[in-house]
């Protein structure tokens, strides 16, 4: 039987939170997704005045990421290096998903969309950053 670390629905909320907190730094209206090891969605915010498509955007990232286990530019980097074989793969290749890793294991990831792509996966970055700063 297996053990599997997931980010829990109070760890979900700090990421979330703290990505709108520095997307408002940033002066970039956001849409922020967080998943746990099982991809499914625990918290999803859009700030006002963030792209209405923003949301779907950022859960989609977010996905990608927890279900590769690595960063959604892992996927874009071949799409863009011609390889476009990669957009028949059921992953987002565009910037801005983040796993976060525990103990060397992807329990979840962030998502963001709505500013330019490398905003995304930093904002993205420092809030998970900051959830690992605060525990």
């Amino acid at each position: 039987m297996l053990n599997r670390l997931s980010l829990a629905l109070d760890d979900a909320q700090r990421l979330a939170t703290a990505a709108v907190e520095i997307a408002k730094e940033l002066g970039h209206p956001i849409s922020v997704a967080v998943v746990d090891a099982t991809t499914y969605v625990q918290a999803v915010y859009r700030m006002d005045g963030a792209p209405l498509m923003s949301a779907q955007g950022a859960i989609d990232k977010a996905r990608s990421s927890a279900e590769g286990g690595h960063p959604t530019t892992f996927f874009e980097k071949p799409l863009n290096a011609g390889r476009f074989s990669m957009v028949k793969l059921p992953h987002t290749p565009i910037e801005g998903g983040v796993p976060v890793l525990a103990e060397g294991r992807c329990v979840g990831a962030v998502g963001v969309a709505g500013a330019p792509p490398q905003i995304d996966s930093q904002i993205a970055e420092r809030a998970i950053a900051a959830l690992f700063e605060g525990k």
